[in-house]
């Protein structure tokens, strides 16, 4: 008879995590900021709950050379976003010329407005998905911001994070991230919390795609992360493993 009361809170705790739309499809997202880089790595797991359907969770759209759109959740939400943001990009450069909208501020200022629109216009929720915006601005400086659903910005100059994994993937960027990093360390860093992180959420997959900004352009490889990946050039913190 005692267990009964034990049995209904993880029947509730079950069904509150499966009528969240942001965590159906599972995904993860790592934005972090180096000295003259930055790195965006994205979970490319894609599921219906706990089973594995695909490996494209997270997409991405290069908005310029210089600024990439990171989006998870709903995946029909994340590709309707991506298409009307590169429909809105192309419309402005039409009229403004190509260099409209280089800067990822601009962008990120764009695709909040357009989540906040979505439910202003008819009182809907809108798009259920998560934002990542990362870059570099005219001046060579990281630029990262992170948004909710309604268009709700989080900047930051060190990292920010989103997805499934959020907060397994705070306490793993905070023990692995140095400032100024260079753009080869600033990647292991950004693999070894990307590593931890998802070791600790049964919704993430193993293999990952990593952007990164730089002065020279956008550049990506495809990774699948293990133990090895953990601990970035230097080593991770004492007790941290």
């Amino acid at each position: 008879m005692r267990t009964r009361p034990l049995y209904a809170v993880a029947a509730l705790a079950l069904c509150t995590n499966a009528s969240d739309p942001l965590s159906y499809h599972g995904g993860s997202i790592l934005a972090m900021a180096g000295r003259d880089a930055a790195v965006l790595v994205l979970d490319k797991r894609i599921g219906a709950g706990n089973n594995l359907i695909g490996d494209e969770c997270c997409r991405v759209l290069e908005a310029s050379k210089r600024s990439l759109l990171a989006v998870r959740g709903i995946q029909g939400d994340v590709q309707s976003l991506l298409e009307d943001v590169a429909a809105r990009l192309r419309l402005r450069r039409l009229e403004e010329g190509d260099e409209a909208c280089q800067e990822p501020k601009t962008l990120a200022a764009l695709v909040s407005v357009m989540l906040y629109g979505q439910r202003a216009r008819g009182g809907a929720p809108g798009y259920s998905v998560e934002p990542v915006i990362a870059g570099l601005d005219r001046d060579g400086m990281p630029y990262l911001c992170a948004q909710d659903g309604l268009g709700a910005k989080m900047t930051s100059r060190t990292f920010v994070v989103a997805g499934t994994a959020a907060q397994s993937l705070y306490g793993s960027c905070e023990a692995l991230y140095k400032p100024d990093l260079g753009e080869e360390d600033l990647v292991e860093a950004a693999c070894g919390a990307m590593a931890a992180g998802l070791d600790r959420d049964c919704l993430a997959g193993r293999d990952v795609a990593v952007h990164v900004v730089s002065s020279t352009g956008v550049r990506r490889e495809d990774r699948r992360l293990g133990r090895e990946a953990v601990a970035p050039a230097g080593g991770a913190p004492a007790g941290f493993r």
